[in-house]
């Protein structure tokens, strides 16, 4: 008998791969070329990468027994998911926009067979932990809720037909470069989190956030990417002291950019959170050696070296992504 959250995590991805599948569908032939902000690929080629790699994934490593807790914090730890998804892209743009749109249409099929097939033998691998990063941790059975992948590679598109974006390659200092994985993560991490909560959640007060809603936590990190930049900007050039006491009054600038956004839908502090972190890194492309031991000013006239601000910025996403999952559609149909 197919279990009761394996069924509605794949309605749920039915649902989000339709809406996917009506997003694609409305592209004329130019849109195919469009580039998608903020990164390299156009839509082609994020239509490539959406399809995946069209296996069982997660419920097929499941129902083969190969799955450990071991085998799970290795592949959390080493895997480079950028290298295998660039390999993938790459190896698809030979593909006609018609091929892309059929493997699209199938690309979930052994995924939703393997789900459908998992049975109460499984759930004590389901249990496993999930490490995303420090104070954000999943588990096994979020795999098998993949739909926030096609919501936000839904929006993605959308993005891309509504914003006149131009690609420029962004090249960083080798210091720099060692500590972009960490940070890429903790940004992907952050919009798995958020594509997953579920659209009554939003609302809902945070158990771990007191006073905040999980959409107050979204768009304090949306609202956060531009005080990140200042700062970081600081170990490079003379800031303007005014503006780093506002943003270093940490407590008022959070509740003040939080209630100012109180009313944006959920895809408007998405946006703000990716063109943010787009000028971050716009912004470590400035960087040279000397300046990852150049101070940093935060609050209260204290100051760190901008190597330790690095080191700081993706534990602080992790965190606050880690406070988003109990809003989860997964949660709402974890078995009582």
């Amino acid at each position: 008998m197919t279990l009761p959250q394996a069924q509605a995590a794949v309605e749920d991805l039915q649902q989000a791969h339709r809406e996917l599948l009506r997003v694609v569908d409305s592209l004329a032939e130019a849109d195919w070329e469009r580039a998608v902000p903020y990164g390299e690929w156009t839509v082609k080629d994020l239509v490539a990468h959406a399809i995946g790699d069209m296996s069982p994934s997660g419920p097929g490593l499941i129902r083969a027994g190969v799955l450990t807790r071991e085998f799970i914090t290795e592949r959390s730890q080493n895997f480079d998911v950028r290298a295998r998804n660039e390999a993938m892209v790459d190896e698809r743009r030979r593909f006609t926009r018609d091929d892309l749109r059929q493997l699209l249409f199938e690309s979930n099929d052994a995924f939703i067979d393997a789900a459908l097939r998992l049975g109460e033998e499984h759930l004590p691998v389901l249990a496993y932990p999930v490490p995303m990063g420090p104070d954000y941790e999943l588990r096994v059975e979020d795999w098998l809720w993949r739909g926030y992948h096609a919501r936000q590679h839904a929006d993605d598109i959308r993005r891309a037909l509504e914003l006149d974006y131009r690609p420029e390659a962004l090249t960083f200092i080798p210091e720099i470069e060692l500590r972009m994985r960490a940070q890429q993560r903790a940004h992907d991490g952050l919009l798995r989190a958020a594509y997953s909560v579920a659209d009554d959640a939003w609302g809902e007060q945070s158990g771990d956030v007191p006073g905040w809603t999980y959409h107050d936590i979204l768009a304090h990190l949306s609202s956060n990417e531009a005080r990140r930049r200042t700062r970081l900007l600081s170990a490079i050039v003379d800031a303007d002291r005014a503006e780093l006491a506002s943003i270093n009054d940490v407590d008022a600038w959070n509740e003040q950019r939080v209630s100012e956004r109180r009313d944006w839908p959920v895809r408007g502090l998405v946006d703000e959170l990716l063109l943010g972190w787009h000028e971050i890194c716009r912004a470590l492309t400035h960087f040279r050696p000397e300046h990852l031991r150049a101070p940093v000013v935060l609050g209260a006239g204290r100051t760190i070296t901008a190597t330790e601000f690095l080191e700081r910025m993706a534990g602080h996403t992790g965190r606050h992504a880690g406070q988003l999952v109990p809003g989860a559609r997964a949660r709402r149909y974890a078995p009582k």
